[in-house]
């Protein structure tokens, strides 16, 4: 950010940091209590999606007695609860009896049999008009404890390790596009699902932080029509060549004017955004993971982005300065 490169290079800000006010207070602490609202997942005819439609064409094995829609809401319950799959059975089950429901409830094995549900119903919001897309990605921990473990004996435990959240967000803070892998994955490797998830057409500018950094990285964009804003990773070394590439360009106009200026030329700030996404991620769905099969991490981390999503569409805090 620009202000850190401040403090690097001088020791201390040149001037205080500027202090902001949320303008929308009344109508962003109304929407703060409404992400408690269990009317954003149990709708009115919950009893009529409740149970799995018949389908009038044949298919091997049994057909599935509740439906995506069932399952879904308990998942995000469980999320939004932060319990285990028997508990939220067991909440279910008393929530149904309050309303006077007579509703069955999937038990917790068949929920995580069908812990994939969340792929298909759940789609993350597009981007509906041309604007910039920022990008990063943070550690999500795998069910265990197996790093203290390895810290205490010096052993090797393969089964529990890291997984990376990949997201990228627009201009409004919304979640368009998000992939797991694992802790030894490239950043740059995910570029391209990136923007295939979140529509290249409408992606004008590409932010990022020098871990995007790289040749290859600038050529796709460059194919794609898209600006990338992204700093050179330190050391990349400047020339006085006419025909330079958009990279090399970015980096003899930092050796010239320094990373500052390149920062406040690009609004480079507008990173900022990805890195409070993640940390709201982490406050509100939580930084571990409960799913131990891949497939089911991989649909967990993207329900957390659905309601995430959800709770921002909501409203968020529009701040000006003092």
């Amino acid at each position: 950010m620009p202000y850190k490169e401040r403090l690097r290079k001088h020791g201390c800000p040149s001037q205080r940091k500027a202090d902001y006010r949320v303008k929308n207070w009344p109508d962003y602490n109304q929407a703060l209590k409404n992400r408690g609202s269990l009317t954003l997942w149990i709708c009115q005819d919950i009893g009529d999606k409740w149970y799995a439609r018949k389908s009038s064409s044949s298919q091997k094995g049994r057909p599935y007695y509740y439906s995506d829609y069932a399952i879904t809401i308990m998942l995000a319950l469980r999320t939004m609860l932060k319990q285990k799959l028997r508990q939220i059975q067991g909440f279910v089950t008393s929530l149904f009896a309050l309303m006077g429901l007579n509703l069955d409830v999937p038990d917790y094995t068949r929920l995580s049999r069908r812990g994939t549900v969340a792929l298909l119903t759940c789609q993350l919001d597009k981007m509906n008009e041309p604007g910039h897309l920022v990008i990063d990605s943070t550690g999500i921990k795998v069910y265990g404890e197996s790093e203290w473990l390895e810290s205490k004996h010096g052993k090797h435990y393969k089964r529990k390790l890291w997984r990376k959240l990949h997201i990228g967000i627009n201009e409004e803070g919304l979640i368009v596009s998000r992939m797991m892998t694992d802790h030894l994955a490239d950043d740059r490797s995910c570029l391209q699902d990136h923007l295939r998830q979140a529509d290249p057409t409408k992606v004008t500018e590409l932010i990022a932080d020098s871990g995007y950094d790289g040749q290859e990285t600038y050529d796709q964009l460059e194919s794609a029509n898209i600006k990338p804003i992204i700093p050179p990773a330190r050391g990349s070394p400047s020339t006085a060549d006419e025909a330079i590439s958009p990279r090399q360009e970015t980096v003899n106009y930092i050796d010239k004017k320094g990373k500052y200026a390149w920062q406040s030329k690009n609004k480079y700030g507008r990173r900022a955004k990805v890195e409070n996404t993640m940390y709201r991620y982490k406050e509100i769905i939580g930084g571990k993971l409960n799913a131990r099969l891949w497939n089911n991490q991989d649909a967990e981390l993207h329900l957390g982005c659905f309601i995430l999503n959800t709770f921002t569409n909501l409203g968020m805090p529009k701040s000006a300065k003092m």
